[in-house]
């Protein structure tokens, strides 16, 4: 052909003005002009082309992946840069060009791939410096004092997409970055703002397409050019994001309505003559036998003077009589956990003590494995002290000043009516049940506290410090007898200074479920 096909659709003679679908022809012709395009670089070009040392005009030197990829970003982009536009704000037209220079940056990467050689590892560093840069900056514009914070630490993460050309799975390290802007696109959505959730779903569906993308055309990593440039001496040519690989030349125009260049009219160049003699020279002068003769042939020279022999002592009547089953050894029992010890101990430091101190103070010390210990005769002016004890259940039947647990692993404290206040210090899995009314609870320094309130003591004020894994479990008004409903005491809060400069503080929002 002297020009390029043309590809618009006609009629039939005799048919009706109907037009035909030629969607999928048009396809495949496009890809078979860029094979003709690869052919005649390779093979000098012929005619015009040589003259012009084998480089066509324009975009015709860039690889398969890197049109590939524009293709791709002119998809993808304009959808992103729209909801960016859409929301209005300058933080999120900003991190979207941030997402887009990133974009250029790899597309150079890609164009690179036709024309060097694999770089060294060590080269990596210096090649991905704009990267680096871009990565830099991104991060540096996350303000956490900003509305729009977890949008950039999004986009701060996508960016690393980057890199994917020091992957030997490319679609793995994009699933890997995917995962990880996962996190702070669902903080995003979950402010509930159309605009922005439509921008950072947009964002995210880009990064989700670029790892089918990369499954498609990169699946095991990028194909270099064996005979290409050194990476080194490219790179530092042309570094990632300068004008020479950011972005595809426009085609020459040609006569048709194509995007490729028309074939040569003089045909595509042959071989040259020097492969000819050479293949001459390679070729054998008599046919080897192949298939079946050629195993057959082989069996017949076999030697069997190579072979090594079998000596007496290898033979199985002159070796050693061995039992057929080995006894396996017995292994040393392990030796058992210490108990803990020094001043954070918890639990017995001495013989157990349950007794009244100057009318005032009942002391229940060292108590281990008792299942039921009452305090008995207690009154409200008195005060029930529980320390180091462990595995143990105490109940106080009688209404008392105040309740102080402190050093004790695994105890039940049952009580009917506190006047002030039930205290636990310094305790490791402990449990507390209200049976009448208290009016305040306080936890400092503990670990796995559970609280159970009666209906008489669902005002009471619970107070904690420097504690973690503590729950409370009140009476399900609504449900039957004996249900109940429990729920997480806030261990994490949320600080922000606001105007005059005073701190506020609240739960964190993991706790509002």
């Amino acid at each position: 052909l002297d020009g390029p096909l043309d590809r618009t659709a006609r009629p039939f003679p005799g048919a009706m003005s109907a037009q035909i679908d030629l969607s999928t022809f048009n396809s495949i012709v496009a890809r078979l002009e860029g094979v003709a395009d690869r052919l005649e670089k390779g093979s000098g070009g012929g005619g015009a082309s040589a003259a012009g040392g084998g480089q066509a005009a324009g975009g015709a030197d860039d690889p398969a992946i890197a049109l590939a990829f524009d293709a791709f970003l002119a998809e993808k982009l304009p959808a992103l840069r729209s909801a960016a536009a859409e929301e209005g704000s300058a933080d999120l037209k900003e991190a979207t060009e941030m997402f887009c220079d990133a974009c250029t940056l790899l597309r150079s990467t890609f164009a690179a791939t036709g024309c060097c050689q694999k770089p060294a590892d060590a080269d990596w560093g210096k090649i991905l410096g704009p990267v680096m840069e871009l990565g830099k900056k991104a991060q540096q514009a996350c303000d956490n004092r900003s509305d729009y914070f977890q949008d950039r630490k999004a986009v701060a993460e996508a960016i690393n997409v980057t890199t994917l050309s020091t992957a030997t799975s490319p679609p793995a390290h994009v699933q890997n970055v995917l995962e990880t802007m996962d996190f702070h696109a669902m903080k995003v959505m979950q402010k509930k703002n159309d605009k922005e959730t439509a921008w950072v779903k947009a964002l995210k569906a880009t990064v989700k397409d670029l790892k089918d993308w990369c499954s498609e055309n990169c699946k095991l990593g990028l194909s270099w050019n064996l005979k290409g440039q050194a990476a080194a001496e490219y790179f530092a040519k042309t570094p990632l994001g300068s004008k020479a690989g950011a972005t595809a030349a426009p085609a020459a125009k040609g006569k048709g309505a194509g995007k490729g260049p028309a074939p040569p009219k003089a045909g595509l160049a042959g071989p040259p003559k020097e492969l000819f003699q050479q293949m001459r020279q390679d070729a054998p002068g008599k046919a080897e036998p192949a298939g079946m003769s050629a195993v057959f042939a082989g069996i017949n020279n076999f030697s069997t003077s190579a072979l090594k022999k079998v000596t007496d002592d290898m033979k199985t009547k002159n070796q050693e009589r061995k039992p057929a089953v080995v006894p396996a050894a017995v292994p040393a029992k392990a030796k058992a956990a210490a108990a803990p010890s020094g001043r954070y101990a918890k639990g017995p430091r001495g013989p157990p003590i349950l007794e009244l101190q100057k009318d005032v103070n009942w002391m229940v010390e060292n108590y281990d494995g008792v299942p039921d210990l009452q305090v008995e005769n207690v009154t409200m002016q008195q005060l029930v002290c529980i320390i180091n004890c462990r595995n143990t259940t105490v109940k106080i039947p009688g209404r008392v000043k105040s309740i102080c647990v402190d050093g004790c692993e695994k105890v039940n404290v049952i009580c009917t009516d506190v006047v002030s206040a039930v205290e636990f210090v310094n305790c490791d899995r402990c449990n507390a049940q209200t049976l009448g009314k208290v009016q305040s609870i306080a936890i400092d320094k503990c670990n796995g506290i559970n609280i159970w309130l009666s209906k008489q003591s669902l005002e009471a004020e619970i107070v904690t410090a420097k504690s973690s894994e503590m729950n409370l479990t009140i009476p399900d008004e609504a449900g039957e007898e004996g249900d109940m409903i429990e729920m997480p005491i806030p261990e994490q809060f949320v600080s922000r200074l606001g105007a005059g400069k005073k701190l506020k503080t609240e739960v964190s929002s993991i706790y509002n479920a």
